[in-house]
């Protein structure tokens, strides 16, 4: 899903900002909400992570105008202490609600070192490495896990373990000169679209990599859900009325120079940066290896330069989007 494809265009990033803006305030969001939004969108798409840009303003423009989710929330403070924020998302999308909890932990992190944010009550919060990054572009090194109540899809009824949950997850390390350290993945080492025997097979081959998938799924289902309030009665109550909104997300901040100087610890992360590119052998198939956040570094940078690859489909679907809301392509078609 997010290797870039084999036939696309070349859109700039802000006109699809822009798009993406008038697409999700004509389904009914609030404006900055869907400036937000319309943002991190596009910063996915940036990074090369096709799955959670601007493919799924459809499905979230459906959402919002379906009243699935809560498109004029009024979010709640619910408990707060001097390191601690808890946040009710009244039934939104996880944007808006996890970026203000995010920027909380921050400022908290700022003066106590540490900061821990919490939302219950709300929707997907697309990509955990949009709220991981804003912290470590305040100096910060961060972790996040979207999760829900009680697992992470609404039934395990036939479905293989090997596929148990998928929660978007996230650990961020700043650097210095080298690209960040960013594992912005999912829990399941299989992603969504890998099925079928020659998949099946790998249960016999690596059974201990999917115990630990298993292990990683249910751990972050948990932190993500009951821990931040999804168990309790309120959730339920909000998800009788926005039926989209099982999801709750948490954020751990930490500054990063908590224990040693900074500078020393983003010399760290590049030195680990740097040896693993000029010391390890590649992956069977790959030219170079790389850890996690270089490639989608690499991506930023070519994509802000020469426009954002899209695949011919997407395009596609954004343009029937815009037709559909009477929303003009703001690109060259």
């Amino acid at each position: 899903m997010n290797r870039p494809p084999a036939e696309f265009g070349r859109i700039p990033p802000d006109p699809l900002r822009t798009f993406g803006t008038q697409c999700l305030e004509r389904a009914g969001m609030l404006a900055d909400h869907a400036e937000q939004l319309a943002r991190l969108l596009v910063d996915s798409d940036l990074r090369g992570v096709r799955s959670h840009g601007t493919r799924c303003l459809p499905g979230f423009c459906g959402s919002i105008s379906s009243r699935s989710v809560n498109p004029r929330p009024e979010f709640r403070v619910l408990k707060e202490t001097d390191v601690a924020i808890h946040i009710d998302g009244d039934g939104s999308l996880g944007y808006a609600p996890m970026m203000m909890a995010t920027d909380a932990a921050i400022a908290k992190a700022g003066v106590k070192g540490v900061g821990v944010g919490a939302v219950c009550n709300i929707g997907h919060y697309g990509s955990a490495g949009h709220y991981v990054r804003r912290a470590m572009a305040e100096g910060c090194t961060a972790f996040s896990v979207q999760g829900a109540f009680p697992q992470y899809y609404r039934s395990n009824q036939d479905k293989r373990a090997a596929h148990y949950g998928n929660p978007p997850i996230c650990f961020g390390l700043p650097s210095g000169t080298e690209p960040p350290l960013v594992l912005d993945a999912a829990t399941c080492i299989l992603a969504d679209y890998q099925r079928g025997e020659e998949f099946e097979a790998l249960e016999e081959m690596i059974p201990a990599a999917l115990f630990k998938s298993m292990g990683y799924t249910a751990i972050g289902t948990l932190l993500g859900g009951a821990f931040v309030g999804m168990a309790a009665q309120l959730s339920r109550e909000v998800e009788t009325r926005w039926k989209g909104s099982r999801n709750g997300g948490l954020i751990w901040v930490m500054d990063i120079g908590l224990f040693a100087p900074a500078g020393e610890f983003r010399q760290g992360v590049d030195e680990m940066v740097r040896l693993a590119r000029e010391e390890l052998i590649p992956l069977r198939g790959y030219d170079e290896a790389t850890l996690p956040g270089a490639v989608e570094h690499r991506f930023e940078e070519e994509y802000s330069r020469e426009g954002i690859k899209l695949a011919t489909d997407h395009i596609r679907s954004l343009v029937e989007l815009g037709q559909e809301l009477d929303v003009p392509v703001p690109w060259s078609q």
